[in-house]
């Protein structure tokens, strides 16, 4: 069978979580192309747009997989508006004290890089050119390391606030010229997020609004002992409570930022709960690659250890 990443994302939104094996999710009579098959690369375009599918396996007679043709071997261009990234960058790092009093929390580094230098190549690594950091608490040391952005090959403005505006209220200092999405950040979120399946998925599910989540289980240490009225129903020892949590990433479309009144302090959870008000429609992308957010001493351990582990020895 085949699985995509969002056969993952739908499985998980529907109650499935990442112990379900493969089989339950995967597609088993999936849409494949013979090798020996003539006007391969014709045929392959053909199925794609009329199953609105982007990958088709080509197997020999065995069933073996020899190649994998996507459908941007067909077009060089996404045919959707890129969107411009809003990275938050301006907030205290209070948590983080005394690291952060004379390092913004986003300049503290992970071996070699600053942690507002991995969020950025994450996502220059799917294309995105336009960027603008909401700067603060020790501005100047985050604009003198990235300038203009040429270092990276992308655009880097800065959203300058005179008094601290929460993960949202720095929008409004945006100068629109382009109807595109705005991807919006945390600059002390790190993970593997592949932010064009975010993308396509915002797209997809024609959303204004879409929030990156988290699966978060909850253990609890105790047996829970269910009652109704004095008797006992049932004894339920030490219970796990699943619920998807905050991931402090965003993408919204331009006119969200109607709710937003400029120089006014507002988050982005109480700017969705505005759009919810107005029936607009938010979805919810689930996030299965890691994922850490750097607020406490100890996840910034964790945070120094994995990217040693993992990004630093192959960068040497």
């Amino acid at each position: 069978g085949t699985i995509t990443d969002g056969d993952i994302r739908r499985s998980l939104l529907s109650g499935l979580n990442l112990e379900t094996q493969v089989k339950e999710v995967m597609t088993k009579n999936m849409i494949v192309l013979d090798h020996k098959e003539e006007f391969l690369q014709n045929k392959a375009e053909i199925l794609m747009i009329n199953n609105d599918i982007r990958q088709i396996p080509v197997i020999d007679s065995y069933g073996r997989v020899l190649d994998l043709i996507t459908f941007k071997d067909f077009c060089k261009s996404v045919p959707q508006k890129l969107p411009m990234v809003v990275i938050m960058a301006g907030g205290l790092g209070s948590r983080l004290m005394p690291l952060t009093e004379k390092t913004p929390k986003p300049m503290l580094k992970l071996g070699k890089k600053p942690m507002l230098e991995i969020v950025l190549n994450n996502c220059i690594r799917v294309g995105l050119k336009d960027f603008y950091f909401a700067v603060n608490h020790l501005k100047d040391q985050i604009i003198e390391y990235f300038g203009d952005g040429s270092k990276w090959g992308v655009d880097i403005k800065y959203l300058q606030e005179e008094t601290p505006l929460g993960t949202a209220g720095a929008l409004k200092l945006l100068n629109l010229d382009e109807d595109k999405p705005i991807l919006v950040m945390n600059g002390d979120v790190l993970t593997n997020l592949n932010i064009a399946n975010l993308i396509n998925f915002h797209y997809k599910n024609s959303s204004l609004a879409t929030i990156c989540v988290r699966e978060h289980i909850e253990k609890l240490a105790y047996g829970v002992v269910h009652l109704k009225n004095e008797k006992v129903k049932s004894i339920e020892e030490k219970p796990s409570f699943r619920n998807y949590v905050n991931a402090g990433i965003y993408l919204i479309e331009p006119n969200l930022l109607d709710f937003i009144q400029k120089g006014t302090p507002i988050d982005m959870p109480e700017l969705l709960t505005l759009a919810l008000e107005s029936n607009m429609n938010i979805s919810a992308c689930p996030i299965h690659e890691y994922w850490l957010d750097v607020g406490q001493p100890e996840t910034l351990l964790k945070a120094k250890k994995y990217w040693e582990n993992k990004f630093v020895k192959n960068e040497k």
